[in-house]
């Protein structure tokens, strides 16, 4: 019940954004996911005590110091998502597939041997990487009691009409109040509480984060190595809902008197820009084994939301439903403006090299979701309760990732695993990523493919309500990623 309890919360649809975000959002742009190069993706992203990969820009920069030769990679990547989802009291699973290309990582190093004492090389290195992914689409369908309208008339006994959801339902004619009392708005699923109404939605979500990074690290004595980057993360995020109940058997006097169906149609945008720094060290202890950490600082992004929000309501004239037809519409657009700073992040870990035959890496990152935190110029009220929220609902999470790679003359064979607790305050489940990967490396280019999986598993409320039925979702995702790094060195 405590996972079903956190899961509501975030869930439960998205028009709260219209006067702040939830501890979801802060959620979203804060578990980002480490990633670039096929390589790096193919040992669980752990590379960062070992470096001499692009993508360690976005975990230990020091990593960049162990370069020797001028680099560039470019990784295309293919995305396929899968997710199975269902109206919990109905049991009937719908399918959906998507698959998303992008480019993964596209980077150049450019090394440099320093004329300072003791100093072995100082090497400079920009890369563009992608640190999240948000494709999905999930879609169900079923008959379940109870209805959307149920949540518009408890906004409008409480809050109003002033209240953007109940507003629009009021203008949409699925919340009227006959007798002018503004504490007893009415519906028309009273007096019909327990009739069966088809339900389905649509879900879709898109979009990523891609970080650009400029990078330094310099390596003292083939000892110490010491690395700074410059991060600016860049999201792009749409999020698309079509909500739809209908009546099946109207008009020929339905379940519900006078409701016929509505579509509610909920979407919006978010794109933005941070800045961000990354401080790494990483230290060879003797020729096998060396460690690593690193801190960075939160990510002060600037963000702006565009969304539109439309409801459809269809009913007739009179309750037997022989009369007129008639079609309630109302739609609202807008922007909404805001501030976001994510939590602090540490990693640590250690790297043992097999002498020519490969490696084995481990590295852990501590993350404090709960100190995520968004800013409203205007709405200081809303900043205060949004960030309270984010403070009791989400925790502290320590990732573990871990990788290795055998070498065999002049193929490399790699795989990779890592987990990641739940982030919300009790919630004792994690999710589980499998990587492989291959590579073949020759004296001035290598090629690399790297695969990855992951499953997750949760439960969506399409609304929520206080006295009527709640209707349950469970959604079990699947991703795949398919990534392909061709590199030259120069």
């Amino acid at each position: 019940m405590l996972r079903k309890t956190f899961l509501l919360f975030i869930l439960v649809g998205t028009t709260a954004l219209v006067s702040g975000q939830t501890f979801n959002d802060a959620l979203r742009f804060s578990a980002i996911d480490p990633s670039g190069t096929a390589r790096f993706m193919a040992v669980g992203g752990a590379l960062g005590p070992l470096g001499a990969d692009l993508s360690v820009t976005g975990t230990n920069p020091a990593g960049i110091a162990m370069f020797r030769r001028s680099e560039f990679t470019v990784t295309p990547s293919m995305f396929l998502s899968g997710a199975d989802a269902q109206l919990t009291a109905v049991g009937t699973n719908t399918r959906d597939n998507r698959s998303t290309f992008n480019f993964h990582n596209l980077g150049v190093v450019m090394t440099s041997e320093p004329s300072a004492r003791g100093w072995s090389t100082l090497n400079m290195a920009i890369t563009l990487n992608n640190i999240g992914n948000f494709n999905r689409r999930f879609t169900y369908s079923g008959s379940t009691s109870g209805t959307i309208a149920q949540r518009w008339q408890e906004l409008a006994n409480t809050a109003g009409i002033d209240n953007f959801e109940a507003g629009l339902a009021f203008d949409a004619g699925a919340v009227y109040d006959i007798d002018d009392d503004p504490n007893d708005y009415e519906i028309d699923y009273e007096g019909a509480e327990g009739q069966l109404l088809e339900k389905g939605q649509t879900v879709t979500e898109s979009g990523s984060i891609t970080e650009l990074s400029f990078a330094f690290a310099a390596n003292y004595n083939e000892r110490l190595m010491i690395g700074l980057s410059i991060g600016v993360p860049i999201i792009t995020y749409e999020y698309e809902s079509v909500y739809t109940e209908t009546d099946e058997k109207s008009p020929l006097g339905g379940n519900v008197p006078f409701f016929e169906s509505l579509e509610y149609s909920d979407g919006y945008t978010t794109t933005g820009g941070g800045i961000n720094a990354k401080l790494g060290l990483i230290y060879r202890v003797n020729q096998t084994f060396r460690v690593g950490g690193a801190v960075h600082t939160p990510s002060a992004y600037t963000l702006e939301d565009e969304f539109e929000t439309s409801l459809v309501n269809n009913y007739f004239a009179d309750a037997d439903e022989s009369g007129d037809f008639i079609g309630g519409e109302a739609m609202s657009t807008g922007l909404f403006e805001y501030d976001y700073r994510t939590p602090w992040r540490f990693f640590g870990g250690a790297g043992v090299i097999l002498g020519r035959n490969g490696f084995v890496t481990a590295e852990v990152e501590l993350v404090n979701h709960g100190g995520s935190r968004f800013g409203y110029d205007q709405f200081p009220e809303d900043e205060e309760a949004v960030n309270a929220d984010i403070s009791d609902f989400l925790d502290n999470v320590v990732n573990l990732r871990l990788g290795g790679e055998f070498v065999y003359n002049q193929f490399r064979f790699r795989g990779g695993i890592g987990t990641f607790p739940s982030a919300f305050v009790g919630d004792d489940t994690r999710r589980t990523t499998l990587s492989a990967g291959v590579g073949y490396r020759a004296e001035t280019y290598f090629f690399d493919v790297g695969y990855r999986y992951s499953t997750d598993e949760n439960l969506f409320f399409p609304y929520d309500t206080q006295n009527a039925v709640l209707q349950e979702v469970s959604v079990d995702s699947g991703l795949s990623r398919f990534l392909l790094t061709f590199g030259a060195k120069f």
